[in-house]
């Protein structure tokens, strides 16, 4: 038995066939592999080698069949039987149109348009479609051309062809309509307006329409709109419009519109005026003219008295006067205005009653109220006013106090005084007033200078009392005088003697100055301080017991020589060791006593008295002594030149005469510098001759 097998040769032979241009029947080679006998059955106890298969002899190879090349089919280009046409008005705004001729073969045409050698616009349409190109203001005085390719397909190459080109022409408006009429009241002020213009090839591409219009010859700046508003300018002037139809790639079309003449324009708004203010003599009347249209009106303005213009008033504010009483008053408010008729407008009349006299200014008696003095009438009434006078003197009228002023004699001193006054003016309404009454008082003593103590103020000095000055002068004076603000009885006259009483006090004087119908003057001087004076406690040498004969205090003696001795002791015993404090030197002493001391002896000293709390406050010292820093002398630095070496000085801090009040000493030449400190208490010096302060 044999099978057929099918090699990859034969297959590639195959496929070769297939590809051929002309098919050929070849055939298949196949291989025949016999059939082998069975091989014999093999014993049990034999060992039989296996079976060697026979050699197979390999098939023979195949070449595959040579593939052959393609052929190429050029196809017949198109035939034209009808060149390509361009169809159309070439105008802008309109269309050109082709269907690119007729062909054989043909299946595609390609279009191309071409302005002024610019394609701009291309397309591809199944033969038989044409294309349209549309004009636009741009192609105005181009040239159009159209070229054409007719191919079999789509994009596939062809035969081209060029229709004959055609030259682009504005575009015109066709069948414009207009009416000329200008619409509207040729009146300055008013406004004129012109109709639109239309046309049948409608819509026009960037179409526009102008506006022009004129005053006479000559065309009116900005005025350049479909209406128009008449102006003063145009007044007597005809008007009239140039209309100009244009757009892009169109020829333009001018159109005239028919004339009008301008005329005056009215005001659209004229109001009555009204008046306002009081309707009485002596007040302010406006006009209030209301509002006027157009705006810009130049108003001015006459007051009438009844039918007659009142002279100079021609304001918008009037001010009645005495000729306008119960008279009729009205204005007119004129406006004008370039471009418009005049026009007047009268306000309603109103009567003019009496005006009121109005006070400017409170109405009193000023002056002062007292005998001698003249009183006068201060007041303020409407200008030009007449004024009449009555004085009255306790409600009863002053004869002959008819005047503005007034004398105050003796006869009104504690009268109460007023006036009445009378107030008139043409045109006007009479007013009376009456001011409040004053009282009157006696004359007033003027002081110039207060009174003053003159005179010493030793013990025993007299005192006087200087009046000062007044004005006027007072006719008599009275006096007292004080001690401390305590009146000191008796001593009203107008000198006091100084007594013991006085000693260290402040002495015033008060003084009373009187005149016929005047109010007394009483006036205080400034306080004279009167200085303590010294006082003899101990008439001389002796010993004396403290706190009955003696009292503690510091003491000055008043003897002369340089054998002065005092001692202050605790006992009367006579012993040493009694002396609490002792002093032997010049006379010109001071001692001071303690309360603790019981006893005070003095020899050679004089009489003790007490100290003054003031002093010479010298800046020479020239007598031998004790002195107080501060009250007798001044402290400070202080120069002698005199001769001699027995010159002794010694600053103190006390007056006890020990040792511890010594601050500091000198004995020597007395040709000497010695500085005195401020805070030192006393000085001693013996025998320097004069020392001086520099």
């Amino acid at each position: 038995m044999t099978r057929a097998v099918a090699t990859a040769g034969s297959i590639a032979l195959l496929a070769g066939l297939l590809m051929a241009p002309a098919a050929q029947a070849l055939p298949m080679e196949t291989d025949t592999i016999a059939e082998q006998p069975a091989p014999a059955p093999v014993g049990p106890a034999t060992e039989v080698p296996a079976p060697v298969d026979p050699p197979t002899e390999a098939p023979a190879p195949v070449d595959p069949p040579t593939e052959a090349p393609p052929v190429e089919v050029t196809p017949a280009a198109p035939e034209n039987v009808s060149p390509p046409v361009i169809e159309g008005d070439p105008v802008v705004g309109g269309t050109l149109t082709s269907t690119g001729g007729q062909w054989n073969g043909a299946g595609w045409i390609k279009y191309s348009w071409i302005v002024d050698g610019v394609t701009v616009q291309a397309a591809d349409h199944a033969v038989g479609d044409a294309d349209v190109l549309r004009i636009d203001p741009s192609m105005t005085g181009k040239t159009v051309q159209l070229t054409v390719l007719a191919s079999l397909e789509a994009q596939g190459p062809g035969t081209q062809l060029a229709a004959s080109p055609v030259t682009v022409r504005p575009g015109t408006f066709v069948a414009v309509s207009w009416s000329n009429a200008v619409a509207g009241k040729p009146v300055v002020g008013q406004t004129l307006s012109l109709s639109v213009p239309t046309w049948s090839n409608t819509p026009v591409q960037g179409a526009a329409i102008g506006y022009q219009w004129y005053r006479g010859a000559g065309s009116i700046t900005g005025a350049t709109g479909p209406s128009y508003t008449v102006t003063a300018a145009d007044d007597a002037q005809k008007l009239w419009a140039k209309v100009t139809l244009s757009a892009p790639g169109f020829t333009s079309v001018m159109l005239t519109s028919a004339q009008v003449t301008g005329g005056k324009g009215s005001f659209a708004s004229a109001p009555v005026p009204t008046v306002s203010g009081v309707a009485k003599v002596g007040q302010l009347q406006t006009a209030n003219a209301g509002t006027w249209a157009p705006t810009g009106a130049t108003l001015s303005y006459q007051w009438y008295r009844g039918t007659a213009a009142i002279v100079g008033a021609v304001s918008r504010a009037y001010t009645t006067t005495a000729l306008d009483y119960r008279k009729t008053l009205k204005v007119r408010v004129r406006a004008s205005k370039s471009g418009y008729t005049t026009l007047d407008r009268y306000s309603a009349a109103r009567s003019i009653a009496a005006g009121t006299i109005v006070a400017t200014r409170s109405l009193t008696v000023v002056g002062t109220h007292r005998y001698g003095q003249t009183v006068k009438v201060s007041q303020g009434w409407t200008a030009g006013s007449t004024i009449r006078y009555q004085w009255y003197r306790n409600g009863v009228a002053v004869r002959g106090g008819t005047g503005s002023a007034l004398y105050l004699n003796s006869g009104y001193i504690g009268a109460r005084v007023n006036v009445r006054v009378t107030v008139s003016k043409a045109g006007y309404t009479t007013r009376s007033a009456t001011t409040r009454a004053i009282s009157v008082g006696k004359a007033v003593i003027t002081l110039k200078s207060a009174p003053r103590v003159t005179g010493a103020t030793s013990r025993g000095s007299i005192l006087t009392a200087n009046v000062g000055t007044y004005a006027p002068a007072p006719s008599a004076y009275a006096y007292q005088w004080y001690r401390n603000g305590a009146a000191i009885s008796g001593a009203r006259y107008r000198t006091y003697r100084l007594n013991a009483a006085d000693n260290g006090r402040s002495i015033t004087v008060r003084v009373s100055a009187s005149r016929i119908y005047s109010d007394t003057r009483v006036t205080m001087s400034p306080a004279l301080k009167v200085p303590v004076w010294p006082v003899t406690v101990l008439r001389g040498d002796g010993t004396y017991r403290v706190g009955t004969q003696i009292k503690p205090g510091l003491y000055k003696a008043t003897g002369t020589g340089s054998g002065c001795y005092w001692e202050a002791v605790s006992g009367f015993s006579g012993s040493l060791s009694q002396i609490n404090a002792n002093y032997f030197g010049t006379a010109r002493t001071y001692a001071q006593i303690l309360p603790g001391d019981v006893g005070f002896k003095s020899d050679g000293c004089g009489s003790w008295t007490t100290v003054p709390s003031t002093g010479a406050k010298s800046t020479r010292i020239t007598t031998d002594g004790t002195y107080r820093v501060g009250i007798d002398i001044l402290p400070g630095t202080y120069y002698g030149y005199s001769a001699g070496d027995s010159c002794y000085w010694a600053t103190l801090s006390g007056f006890r005469g020990a040792l511890d009040d010594i601050i500091d000493n000198y004995f020597g030449a007395a040709w000497t510098i010695v500085t005195i400190p401020a805070g030192t208490r006393a000085f001693e010096v013996s025998d320097c001759g004069t020392l001086t302060r520099r």
